[in-house]
């Protein structure tokens, strides 16, 4: 089995969710659980592309200057 995260919410952002979840015809918990794995996830993909494009940048600059 998995690990328990102490998160806590307060009442209307349980509701909020809560919402979110029964629209999406999800169980709270598999909501919340996608969500956040989601938001992982593309916050790593959005790093990985700045800092390839920090690379691409920095690769043409250095070969300008070695000219």
């Amino acid at each position: 089995m998995g690990q328990t995260l102490p998160v806590e919410f307060t009442a209307d952002e349980v509701e909020e969710i809560q919402r979110h979840a029964d629209a999406a015809g999800r169980s709270l918990q598999d909501f919340v659980r996608e969500t956040l794995m989601v938001a992982v996830t593309s916050r790593g993909d959005r790093r990985c592309a700045a800092l390839d494009h920090v690379l691409e940048v920095s690769t043409g600059l250095n070969e300008r200057l070695a000219r």
